[in-house]
């Protein structure tokens, strides 16, 4: 089985620690299957550095779709689109057969499902309205228990890991104890490194609940979806039609 984990951004030095996260993740699924997983990760060639709002999203879908749909032609089994705001999620599923795994969609199924409720721990301000929006489009917002940011930029997450961490563990601890979630949800793909360290804080704290890095859950679903034979539905997101299309980018 072939996944390519998408980054839907352009590789800079302030992803590095993430991008060698899932190079480790994709070494681990490699020697836990004997073989079977193969976890590629790969980067888009334009666009913008992070996405943090619409305008980065919109810049970043044609080569977001370009690189989807190279993954079909290359045999792929699935992609997986490696941000939390899901960026062309529809529009790649329109112009592929194989599973396209949004880690926003993934992520906060599986929180609904083994808690019910949940919150996100975010990173901007800027984004919260992008992720009201998608938790509402994927009827989920009655399980939403809060969402609380951290002000840290995608790029900045990695400067000071100190501070980060103590930023993203008092916003989970917050979430639990005052906003009553059942769950955690981390709301950016680049918090994984995160997601030890607050489990560690609430085992201190004697707080059981499961912390959902979205990454992760997209790569199981996706996993799963191929297992099991099944992707998107073509009468939802169906073929385009042929039809005349004045573009400057091939995809």
């Amino acid at each position: 089985m072939r996944i390519l984990d998408l980054i839907p951004v352009i590789e800079t030095e302030g992803i590095a620690e993430a991008v060698e996260d899932r190079r480790k993740l994709g070494k681990l699924l490699d020697e836990e299957t004997g073989g079977l997983i193969k976890l590629d990760v790969l980067s888009i060639d334009k666009g913008t550095a992070s996405i943090e709002g619409s305008y980065d999203e919109a810049l970043n879908v044609p080569y977001i779709l370009k690189k989807v749909r190279w993954a079909e032609r290359n045999g792929y089994d699935a992609v997986v689109l490696d941000c939390f705001g899901d960026p062309g999620l529809d529009a790649a599923r329109e112009i592929v057969e194989i599973p396209v795994i949004g880690a926003n969609q993934a992520a906060i199924h599986m929180a609904s499902q083994l808690a019910g409720r949940f919150s996100i721990i975010n990173i901007l301000p800027e984004t919260e309205y992008l992720i009201r929006s998608l938790i509402m489009k994927y009827g989920l917002m009655q399980n939403l228990a809060s969402i609380r940011t951290i002000h840290v930029p995608v790029l900045e997450l990695e400067n000071n890991p100190e501070l980060t961490v103590k930023k993203a563990v008092e916003a989970a601890e917050k979430a639990v104890l005052e906003d009553g979630a059942y769950s955690i949800v981390l709301g950016c793909t680049g918090m994984s490194p995160l997601v030890d360290a607050i489990k560690e804080h609430f085992n201190e704290i004697g707080v059981n609940v499961p912390i959902i890095e979205p990454l992760r859950a997209a790569i199981y679903t996706a996993v799963t979806l191929v297992l099991s034979g099944l992707s998107h539905s073509k009468a939802a997101y169906m073929t385009p039609r042929d039809k005349f299309r004045k573009i400057d980018f091939d995809i």
